[in-house]
């Protein structure tokens, strides 16, 4: 309430200031008054109302100042009333308009800044309020004021909290609280966060040394503090202890004049979380239901709510997933899991980064293994097809969601499903740039003024795309139909593996035209192992060529452990990985034991299978075979004289010159604004030179003659529909994203659209690659398909008699997947020979047709 007195304060202040403005203005601030005095739903809506008409004809500083106060005391009251998207709406438009005008006289960051980026925290939008937060302490710091910094520590540190850093809150707090001066109630709410800390990671002794200097004090209300102590008891097994605790939190909180609904259900939760724990389970179904009537008054009964009467609310997230795990029911678990996967996906609408979108995906995937795991259960006692297909359905919804969205946004933009689309994409694609441009000032370590305006920029933008995605008619969610799948598998004489790698359990489901099979692999503390053994083979030369029959060994385990062998009756084998799987080169897998030394007579899985990748199978489904390739761009930068030279750069470009028409894009003309320039104007793409997969600071990115394209700037581009031949290092290598894969290159051009992509998954020789690069352009020459022209190319490196048998390690010859559709040469030489029948009948029939006249 503290903020709110700083706000009437002010309104009072400012109106002998404003008595010549509009009478308008004035009304507003008597709404304002009777708001405060009693604020009821009606008042509010008045208020609302009002501002929205004053808001279409304001025009003066002041006038604006007047409004950016009336639009934090409705974010204050709308909040407190539960409405946090209309509370966020007041807030957004309060801080632009300050921002926007240049306006003054106004703490804007106790008043908007640090109450908006608490609600982003609450809605999980863990970004947007870190950047608020930053921005709020660095303005703490430049004007010394105190307590705008500890309201930001306090924030900041619970955001750190709800993503797992603990590490960084507990550090945060320890600094700020050897301040002085710190108020009683702040000084007890951070050491609250503090004992969060120490509790998450294990130290429950220091989190109750602090927790009991907490209870010490007089004057404060104790709700956390008794929570924090019941979970810890429980922790210790002292259930008893923990349930008098939670009895304390409840009493703490009846007394509490100003507590909210949305803390009694907050309450009501973790008290529903607890009884789970020690097995209480028909309490906890009770008060889950108790919580469920106070978010949605017009629900009642012991069922589980209709969708249509949800809304995005992270409450609604633990309570359907505590429900689920407190029935015996697989159909009221999956329905409540199916409903917290609802509101996630109206929550995702209200997200503007892909980053954060990908931060929950990891919590959906922790739910999809719990739903998989159920119908395991059911699929492996009756062997009905019908829960294998519903576990897969399961499994795909959460992979690579976030890329597809943005696939489907660029294929309705395409074909101008929704008008809408085409300027969300355009407001997406500028902030992409705008964020490249923030980093990069970053790097350069610019002043704070021009960091700044990029901020604002961004903030503006992302604005525009909350009000653009609100527009859209529905959620852009990738759905896969099975019997579509099976057809197209049947078409491309193809078998389908699918993975799910989860936190505990690991499954793999294998489709062909006639129906699937789901499988349990190893649990992941034992197949975790067996994965990173077989990838880091491939660290560099030495590994495999200096015990091969180790890697012989390894190679077949893991063949045998990833069940591939169910694969080997098709012509074509399409794969999806999952988690770790993602780094695995799987045409490098033995199908046969051997203890023979010579690469080029093991049997490779890529001897005896042509092999596609999808990162899952909506994917695959809608991949199209870009045949018609008439068009090819070929960039080099060569670094010729640097340490950085590529001298076998030039063999690639070369063999691409003799075997195709292409622009060639070479040494100093291979800039970043050639390609992107040149790019617009050719369907296949083949970039030879430097990438890497980034880190923590470093985004991934390619480099050019004169530049570096990091990964926002490549989000930026319009890569529709294109073939993208990526001949460099650690082009599929990135961060693992749980539920998206690697944040690499390669997928950062399939995010700008590219139907098709060529990649490598390690530090890739450069001589070995120009030989493998070479004859793929002489076999493409020929069948006009990517997917058999990499196939081809492998084999004819790893048969070539001219190679050493050293240099045949599949480190030399398999550093690249290739992502896409199959497209195989015999489909053209059926389609030659079909229309070649055809005009024979035709001409057998002339022929008929010519002797009857005569």
């Amino acid at each position: 309430m503290n903020n709110l007195n700083k706000i009437i304060v002010l309104v009072f202040w400012a109106l002998p200031f404003w008595s010549s403005a509009q009478l308008s203005a004035d009304e507003l601030y008597k709404m304002l008054d009777s708001l405060v005095a009693r604020p009821t739903v009606e008042n509010i809506q008045r208020l609302e109302n009002s501002a929205h008409t004053f808001s279409s004809t304001v025009n003066a500083r002041n006038e604006q100042l007047t409004l950016v106060i009336v639009r934090c005391n409705l974010g204050y009251y709308l909040e407190k009333n539960g409405d946090l998207a209309k509370s966020m709406e007041n807030y957004e438009d309060a801080y632009q308009r300050f921002e926007s005008n240049h306006l003054s006289d106004y703490d804007i960051f106790e008043n908007a800044v640090v109450p908006l980026a608490a609600l982003y925290t609450r809605q999980g939008d863990y970004l947007l309020a870190e950047e608020l937060l930053r921005k709020c302490a660095a303005h703490a710091k430049n004007t010394a004021n105190n307590s705008l910094l500890f309201n930001t520590v306090l924030s900041l540190s619970a955001l750190y909290n709800s993503t797992s850093r603990y590490e960084i809150s507990y550090i945060l707090i320890k600094e700020t609280l050897k301040k002085k001066d710190i108020p009683l109630h702040t000084g007890a709410a951070l050491k609250n966060n503090l004992a969060t800390a120490y509790f998450r990671i294990g130290d429950f002794e220091k989190a109750k040394q602090l927790l009991s200097e907490i209870m010490v004090s007089t004057g404060l209300n104790h709700v956390n503090a008794y929570k924090s102590l019941a979970f810890i008891a429980l922790k210790e097994g002292q259930v008893e202890i923990a349930l008098d605790y939670f009895e304390k939190a409840k009493t703490a909180l009846l007394t509490n004049e100003n507590a909210s609904s949305r803390e009694w259900v907050n309450l009501q939760v973790e008290e529903a979380e607890l009884l789970l724990e020690i097995g209480n389970i028909p309490e906890a179904q009770n008060i889950l239901q108790n919580a469920m009537s106070v978010l949605l008054p017009s629900h009642s009964g012991n069922a589980l709510p209709d969708k249509s009467i949800l809304y995005p609310d992270r409450n609604f997230l633990r309570i359907f997933d505590v429900y689920a795990s407190t029935t015996t029911s697989l159909v009221d678990a999956l329905g409540a899991y199916d409903l917290a996967n609802y509101v996630t996906n109206l929550l995702q609408q209200e997200y503007i980064s892909q980053e954060t979108k990908m931060i929950h995906r990891a919590v959906v995937k922790h739910r999809t293994e719990k739903c998989i795991d159920l119908l395991w259960k059911r699929y492996s006692d009756t062997n009905e097809q019908v829960w294998a297909q519903r576990a897969f359905t399961y499994a795909e919804q959460g992979k690579a969601s976030v890329l597809m969205e943005r696939n489907i946004l660029n294929k309705e933009n395409d074909e101008n499903s929704y008008e809408n689309t085409f300027e969300l994409k355009k407001l997406l694609r500028k902030r992409d740039k705008l964020t490249d441009q923030l980093l990069r000032a970053q790097f350069k370590n610019l002043d704070d003024q021009v960091l700044e305006t990029f901020s604002s920029e961004l903030a503006d933008v992302a604005r525009q795309i909350k009000i653009s995605q609100s527009n859209l008619p529905n959620p852009l969610r990738p759905e896969i139909n099975l019997t579509d799948l099976q057809q197209r598998l049947k078409t491309d004489d193809a078998v389908l593996q699918s993975y799910f790698l989860g936190t505990r359990r690991n499954y793999q489901f294998i489709i062909n035209d006639s129906g699937i099979q789901m499988l349990r692999l190893p649990d992941t503390e034992e197949l975790t192992p067996l994965i990173l053994e077989f990838v880091h083979l491939f660290d560099g030369p030495e590994a495999i060529n200096n015990d091969v029959l180790n890697f012989t060994k390894i190679a077949h385990r893991m063949f045998e452990v990833l069940q591939l062998k169910k694969g080997l009756y098709k012509k074509h084998l399409v794969l999806i990985p999952d988690g770790l799987l993602n780094f695995l080169p799987f045409e490098s897998l033995l199908t046969e034991p051997t203890n023979g030394m010579s690469f080029s007579k093991m049997p490779f899985l890529a001897v005896s299978q042509k092999v596609a990748y999808a990162v899952n199978a909506k994917r695959y489904l809608d991949s199209e075979n870009n045949s018609k390739i008439k068009s090819i761009l070929g960039i080099f930068p060569i670094f010729k004289g640097s340490s950085d030279e590529l001298s076998y750069s030039e063999d690639e470009a070369k063999a691409l010159q003799d075997n195709m028409s292409a622009e060639l894009i070479l040494e100093s003309q291979a800039t970043k604004t050639n390609f992107i320039e040149k790019a617009k104007k050719h369907v296949l793409i083949h970039l030879s030179t430097h990438a890497a997969s980034g880190n923590f600071v470093v985004p991934a990115h390619v480099q050019f003659y004169d530049d570096l394209l990091y990964l926002p700037e490549l989000h930026s581009l319009d890569m529709y529909g294109k073939t993208i031949i990526l001949s460099a290092c650690e082009t599929g290598i990135g961060k693992l994203q749980k539920g998206e894969g690697a944040i690499s290159i390669a997928r950062g051009f399939q995010y700008a659209g590219a139907s098709s992509v060529l990649f490598s998954i390690w530090k890739v020789n450069d001589q070995s690659t120009a030989s493998v690069m070479s004859r793929f352009y002489e076999s493409f020459k020929e069948t006009g398909s990517v997917f058999e022209s990499n196939h081809i190319a492998k084999l004819s490196y790893l048969k070539d008699i001219t190679v050493t048998n050293t240099k045949k390690s599949p480190y030399y010859w398999n550093g690249f997947a290739y992502y896409g559709a199959i497209a195989s040469s015999e489909k053209s030489n059926n389609s030659l020979w079909w229309w070649g029948g055809l005009i024979l009948f035709l001409g057998f029939l002339i022929f008929l047709l010519s002797n009857r006249k005569k």
